[in-house]
C-alpha cells in the first residue's frame, strides 16, 4: 500500500530538483562558455589581430595550436610551435625538438613577422610570448651573430616584457642562454651560413596586446628584425559572466569545446556556424566535418630531403610515389595500390592511439628488410597513418635516422650502423620534421618506441624478429648496439651492480616500505627568502605502509617537530600517498606522489591506509621522472631523478628532485660499506608569497 503524500514532499522537493547557488553559478558558467560565445569571441579578437598585421605591415604567423583560430586562412603566412611550458618558472628551455626555424623563412621574405597566440583569463599574455619566444630570439641571435665584431652587444641581449617577467626571473633566464646556444650547436649542428643568409640583422621581440597603442603607419626598424608577439584576446579580470559573452582565450583547449571543429573548417563556414543555435551546433559541426573528409589531405615534404613525405592515410593521394608505407590497422586495398601505380608498399600493422605507438616497437624493424629487398630509392616515399601526425611521424623519423645524411639525402642501400645512432641524432632528425610542419608533433609514447628500436639494447621488445609479411619468408633483426659499461666514471675495481634502468623505480618503491619496527628518520631544512615564511628545521620519523589496492600503493605518514630559526617550536604531521604506476611504454614504471584526502577519510589511522576503495588518494602532487645514474657523489654511488612536470599549486610552483643512495637501488638487503640506507628529496617553491627550498634527508 502506497504511503500518503506529506506536506514536506510538496514544499521541499528532492535536493536534485532544488537549484542551489553552486549549481546556479555552474550553469551560468557553462552557458557563458558556450560554443557560440567562443566562436564569437574568436571573431572579435581576429579583427584586432588583422589590425596589428596592418599597422606593422607584417605577415601573420600562428603559434599552434591556439593561434590558427584567430587568423583567417587567407591571412596566414605560416605556423610555429612554441610551448608555454618552455617558459614556465624554473623550466626555461630552448627546445631542440621544436626549432621553429621556418619562422626565419618568413622573416627573410618580409623582414619580420607577427606571431599570434592567446591565453585564458587571469594572465595578460601566454608564457610562450613572454618568455619562450624571447629565449628563442636570443639564442638564434647569439648563434648567428655571436662572433661578428660589428654586431652591437644589445643585439645579443635577452628582451622580456617587464609587466610579465620580473627582474629576478629575467636574470635567471639570461644565465642559461649560453648553455642553450651550446646545446643547439652541439646537438642540431645548424648551418650557420644558411641562417646568416636569412637574417641581415638580429631578431627583437615586441609585445602587443589589445591595451597597446598601434602605430598610425608601419614603422621602420633599421637595426633589427621585429618579431611582434601579439596576444589576441583582451584581458578579463573578473568572471566571464560579467563580460557579456566575451571569453578571453576562447580558442584555448579546443579539444574540450570544439566538437572536432578545426580552424580551417570554422573560417570556411563561420557565417553558417554563427547563425546556428547552441543546441544544433554539434550536429552541424559533425555534418561539416563529414563533408570535409572527402577532400584529399596535403602531404608534407620533410626538408631538407626532397623525397620523404608524411600524410594522413584518410583519402591519401598516393599516386606518383615510388614507395608507400602505411601505419594503419588494415593495409591499403590492392585495387587502390594498383590504380595508383604503386610498386613498393609496406604495411606496418598498428592500432590507433597509444596501442599503435606500442605496436611500432615490433613493426619499425620491418623497414630494414623492406628497403633491403627493393631497388635503390629513386622516387618519392610517403608515410601515412590515420592522423598523419603521430605514427607516420615516428616511422619517418626512423627512416631519417637510418638512411639520411646531414644534407638530407636518402640512401636506402645500407642502413646506418647502430653505433652511429644516438639520442642527439634522433633529436636532430626530428627537428627536420617539426621545422617542415609544426603540426607534426608525435606523442611521447611514439617517440619512446622509436628510441627503443633505434637504441635497441634499451628495450628487449625491440629485438623481436617479426616476419615482413605473408608474401615473404624473410626475417631479420633490428640494428643492435654494443653494450656499454654503465659506470663509466667509476673504477672498474669497485664492481658495483648496475641494475637495469627500467627496474629502478620498482626497486626503490620496494625499499621505501617500512618494517614495523624500523621507521625512517628524517631531517628537513627549510630556507626561505621571505620573512612571511619561516625558515627552520624539522626532525622526526616517517613510515611507508602498504595499502591493498590494485595499483601498488604506500601511505606515507610523518611525525616530527618544527623548530624555526627564531626558536619557536611546532608539532608537524602530514600524509602523502606514493604509487607505482605504469608509464606510456610497456616496461616503463614511475613513482607518483599524491596528496592524502583527509576529507574523504577523516581521522583515519595509519592501519586504515587510504580506505578500502582508495578514497584517501587525493590529487596528484609530483611524479618522478627518468632516473639518471649510477653516478658518484662525495665518494658514494647515487641515482637521481627530477619531477616529470612542475606542480602548480594555486600561484605557487613546486619543482622536485630526488637523490637515492646506492643501497636504495641495489637488489638485496646489504648496506654499502656498512653505512646507512638514505635518500633525499628537495622542493624548490616559488610564487607571489613563497620563495623557499625544502630539503629532506631520510635515513635508517
Amino acid at each position: 500500500m502506497s504511503q500518503s503524500l506529506k506536506e514536506a514532499d510538496i514544499i521541499f522537493p528532492h535536493l536534485s530538483n532544488t537549484p542551489n547557488l553552486s549549481n546556479t553559478l555552474s550553469s551560468l558558467r557553462r552557458s557563458t562558455l558556450s560554443t557560440h560565445n567562443r566562436l564569437s569571441s574568436i571573431i572579435s579578437d581576429s579583427s584586432f589581430v588583422t589590425s596589428v598585421a596592418s599597422a606593422y605591415d607584417l605577415p601573420l604567423v600562428a603559434n599552434e595550436r591556439c593561434g590558427s583560430w584567430y587568423i583567417p586562412p587567407s591571412h596566414k603566412s605560416g605556423s610555429v610551435y612554441f610551448k608555454s611550458t618552455d617558459g614556465h618558472m624554473g623550466e626555461w628551455a630552448f627546445s631542440l625538438r621544436r626549432l621553429n626555424l621556418q619562422l626565419l623563412d618568413v622573416v627573410e621574405k618580409r623582414s619580420g613577422a607577427v606571431v599570434v597566440d592567446s591565453t585564458r583569463r587571469g594572465k595578460s599574455m601566454p608564457d610562450a610570448l613572454s618568455k619562450t619566444i624571447p629565449i628563442w630570439c636570443s639564442v638564434i641571435n647569439r648563434t648567428v651573430f655571436g662572433k661578428e665584431e660589428n654586431c652591437l652587444e644589445e643585439g645579443m641581449a635577452l628582451f622580456t616584457p617587464p609587466q610579465a617577467v620580473s627582474e629576478s626571473e629575467h636574470a635567471q633566464i639570461e644565465k642559461r642562454l649560453d648553455r642553450f646556444v651550446r646545446q643547439f650547436l652541439d646537438t642540431c649542428k645548424p648551418d650557420i651560413r644558411s641562417l646568416r643568409a636569412k637574417l641581415r640583422k638580429p631578431l627583437r621581440p615586441i609585445w602587443v596586446t589589445q591595451q597597446s597603442s598601434l602605430p598610425d603607419s608601419p614603422p621602420s626598424f633599421p637595426y633589427f628584425h621585429p618579431i611582434i608577439l601579439c596576444t589576441a584576446s583582451r584581458r578579463v579580470r573578473g568572471a566571464e559572466a560579467s563580460e557579456g559573452g566575451y571569453i578571453q582565450g576562447a580558442a584555448d583547449d579546443h579539444e574540450v569545446w570544439s566538437h572536432g571543429l578545426t580552424p580551417a573548417c570554422f573560417w570556411k563556414h563561420r557565417y553558417q556556424l554563427m547563425s546556428t543555435s547552441e543546441e544544433d551546433a554539434p550536429s552541424l559541426i559533425a555534418k561539416l566535418l563529414e563533408e570535409e573528409k572527402g577532400s584529399k589531405p596535403e602531404a608534407t615534404l620533410v626538408k631538407p630531403t626532397t623525397k620523404l613525405y608524411i600524410s594522413s592515410s584518410e583519402h591519401a593521394d598516393i599516386a606518383g610515389f615510388a614507395v608507400v608505407i602505411s601505419c594503419t590497422p588494415e593495409p591499403f586495398l590492392p585495387s587502390v595500390l594498383r590504380e595508383a601505380g604503386i610498386k613498393h608498399y609496406l604495411h606496418l600493422k598498428c592500432q590507433t592511439g597509444k596501442l599503435g605507438s606500442r605496436d611500432l616497437r615490433t613493426q619499425l624493424p620491418l623497414l630494414l628488410d623492406f628497403f633491403s629487398t627493393i631497388p635503390p630509392l629513386s622516387g618519392h616515399v610517403i608515410v601515412c597513418c590515420p592522423t598523419g601526425k603521430d605514427l607516420s611521424v615516428g616511422t619517418a623519423l626512423a627512416i631519417l635516422c637510418l638512411y639520411t645524411n646531414d644534407e638530407g639525402e636518402i640512401t636506402t642501400n645500407e642502413a646506418k650502423k647502430a653505433q652511429d645512432i644516438n639520442k642527439a641524432l634522433i633529436k636532430h632528425r626530428l627537428s627536420y620534421i617539426t621545422t617542415s610542419n609544426p603540426a607534426l608533433n608525435p606523442s611521447r609514447s611514439t617517440l619512446q618506441s622509436v628510441n627503443a628500436v633505434l637504441l635497441s639494447t634499451q628495450d628487449p621488445k625491440a629485438t623481436l624478429q617479426p616476419k615482413l609479411n605473408t608474401n615473404t619468408n624473410t626475417t631479420f633483426s633490428p640494428p643492435t648496439r654494443p653494450s656499454k659499461p654503465v659506470l663509466q666514471t667509476l673504477n672498474a675495481s669497485e664492481n658495483v651492480p648496475s641494475p637495469d634502468q627500467s627496474s629502478v623505480p620498482s626497486t626503490i618503491f620496494e625499499k621505501l616500505q617500512s618494517p614495523p619496527d624500523t621507521p625512517w628518520n628524517f631531517t628537513r631544512t627549510l630556507r626561505s627568502t621571505l620573512p612571511t615564511h619561516p625558515s627552520g628545521t624539522v626532525t622526526g620519523t616517517a613510515t611507508f605502509t602498504p595499502c591493498a589496492l590494485a595499483t601498488r600503493t604506500l601511505l606515507y605518514a610523518e611525525e616530527g617537530e618544527f623548530v624555526t630559526d627564531s626558536g619557536l617550536k611546532f608539532s608537524a604531521r602530514r600524509k602523502y600517498v606514493y604509487q607505482l604506476k605504469q608509464g606510456d611504454g610497456d616496461t616503463e614504471l614511475y613513482i607518483a606522489v599524491h596528496f592524502f584526502d583527509d576529507e574523504k577519510v577523516p581521522r583515519a589511522s595509519i592501519a586504515e591506509g587510504v580506505g578500502r576503495k582508495g578514497e584517501g588518494v587525493g590529487g596528484l602532487f609530483v611524479e618522478m621522472g627518468a632516473f639518471g645514474g649510477p653516478a658518484e657523489r662525495d665518494g658514494e654511488i647515487v641515482w637521481e631523478a627530477k619531477n616529470r612536470e612542475t606542480h602548480l599549486c594555486a600561484e605557487d610552483l613546486y619543482t622536485a628532485s630526488w637523490t637515492f643512495g646506492g643501497d636504495m637501488v641495489r637488489i638485496g638487503k646489504g648496506k654499502e660499506k656498512g653505512g646507512e640506507v638514505w635518500w633525499e628529496v628537495r622542493y624548490d617553491v616559488q610564487g607571489p608569497k613563497k620563495d623557499y627550498v625544502s630539503t629532506t634527508r631520510y635515513t635508517r
